[in-house]
């Protein structure tokens, strides 16, 4: 008997792409996370917000160690799986169901970070909104930490792949972004996920059009936009091992201040 398959869309199955993203070490980044707080932060830290949230994998850990985390995303059914984890959990968060680069909080918040390259925008005037809006939910002296996002291997992207096995469930992952206009920075952005559980297997894509945003004109974005001063660029998430100084990286994270 042949496996049934049916196609997906990403985002609306949240179990499958937090399962597709479980290679991370969450609590060595939060083990980051506070650090930069602890030696960059100039503010108390007790509010945290997850912007791109999507399945919140990092809310379990924040909330263990004390801080209160509300996650935003642009998909509702990434919030009420959030929602849902942490009732189960006997946990409570808070969400925000807006667009990255537009959206206002009556609420303020004491540090930021966004994930796994999640800053979508398709220009620097998106970016700079972006900007904007993270800014302004933010308490002057806190912390906007992006993982990935900007383009440091500015001489290609090429396509990766991996595969998670966990508890008799098999996820083939591809992600690749495609050029498609040198001069604007354009890219399509695809993720494909191959989901084999027993006979059954299912398709799940998403695809986006993007901008690439490299260092130098990250650093004029930030100073134009004027709100956030630049702290620096780090390597594998440490903070003795700035990217200026790596000769390979991996997960470079950039850090902000709020002015």
């Amino acid at each position: 008997m042949g496996k049934k398959e049916e196609t997906l869309e990403v985002y609306a199955s949240p179990f499958y792409y937090e399962v597709a993203f479980s290679f991370r070490d969450i609590k060595i980044e939060v083990d980051f996370f506070e650090q930069c707080i602890r030696n960059i932060s100039r503010t108390r830290v007790k509010k945290i917000i997850d912007i791109g949230c999507g399945p919140s994998p990092y809310m379990f850990e924040l909330v263990k160690r004390g801080y209160a985390f509300t996650g935003l995303d642009i998909s509702k059914a990434m919030l009420n799986y959030s929602l849902e984890k942490a009732r189960k959990a006997g946990i409570r968060i808070k969400t925000i169901l807006a667009d990255m680069r537009n959206f206002r909080s009556k609420e303020k918040f004491d540090f930021a970070f966004c994930m796994l390259g999640s800053i979508e925008v398709e220009s620097n005037k998106d970016f700079l909104s972006h900007l904007d809006s993270v800014a302004g939910c933010l308490k002057g002296g806190g912390l906007y930490l992006i993982d990935a996002s900007i383009q440091f291997d500015w001489t290609k992207l090429s396509p990766q792949n991996w595969t998670i096995i966990k508890n008799g469930l098999t996820i083939n992952v591809t992600w690749e972004a495609v050029p498609i206009s040198h001069v604007g920075q354009k890219i399509i952005e695809r993720l494909l996920l191959e989901v084999i559980e027993g006979e059954k297997g299912k398709t799940l894509k998403m695809e986006n059009v993007g901008k690439i945003i490299f260092p130098q004109e990250f650093l004029e974005l930030v100073e134009k936009q004027g709100k956030f001063e630049f702290v620096g660029w780090y390597n594998n998430f440490d903070l003795t091992q700035p990217l200026e100084k790596a000769a390979s990286f991996n997960r470079p994270t950039t850090l902000l201040r709020k002015k």
